[in-house]
């Protein structure tokens, strides 16, 4: 994961995760990467930096880019929609078609998975990053880019048997927190969600 320095108190305490600053130099970005793949000690690794673009553009210029985006959709009854997928909970996201904008790949892909209709768009919430390998064995860093929608609807989540979705379920923000396993990212974006609500849109 990449994070500005200022998302750190929104990061949840995990014994895990070794979390180090990124000092600029773009070779020791492949030394995270094995230490994640190759060591037990941790299963992920998050940088941080108070100018995230720069660590950004370097892991652009090392790895695949692959855009997505996803959204933390909330009914009338404040609750927040999570999925169950191939192990994990999580939220409904997917990556951008060729030409697609952010956020009409997290209205579509939100709809596609969920079933739901009708969403609105409330907020851009932030972003995250993540590093994976594809089916090629070729890594890739994938950015995220998430927004807060709206449902008032009244019809049931239908999970999208064709992405390994298994569950949608209805909980209270703070509730999926303690869901288990998520990835960190997820409650990363959760706990910025809250803030966010709390703070009150930006005057």
């Amino acid at each position: 994961m990449l994070l500005h320095e200022d998302e750190l108190e929104s990061l949840p305490s995990d014994p895990e995760a070794l979390v180090t600053p990124y000092q600029g130099q773009a070779k020791t970005l492949f030394q995270y990467l094995d230490l994640l793949e190759n060591s037990p000690r941790f299963n992920k690794v998050v940088l941080f930096s108070n100018d995230t673009r720069s660590v950004y553009q370097d892991l652009k210029n090392l790895l695949v880019y692959v855009p997505a985006a996803g959204g933390v959709i909330e009914n009338n009854s404040g609750e927040i929609l999570m999925i169950y997928r191939r192990g994990f909970w999580d939220l409904p996201k997917g990556k951008l078609d060729q030409g697609e904008k952010f956020i009409m790949a997290a209205l579509r892909e939100c709809e596609e998975e969920t079933g739901l209709h009708g969403l609105e768009l409330k907020s851009k919430i932030g972003k995250t990053f993540h590093f994976f390998r594809d089916k090629n064995q070729i890594r890739c860093i994938k950015k995220t880019q998430w927004y807060h929608l709206a449902y008032a609807g009244v019809d049931p989540p239908k999970p999208q048997a064709e992405e390994n979705i298994e569950v949608c379920e209805w909980v209270k923000p703070q509730e999926s927190l303690l869901k288990n396993p998520v990835h960190v990212n997820i409650q990363l974006i959760v706990n910025l969600f809250l803030t966010k609500k709390r703070n009150g849109p930006a005057r």
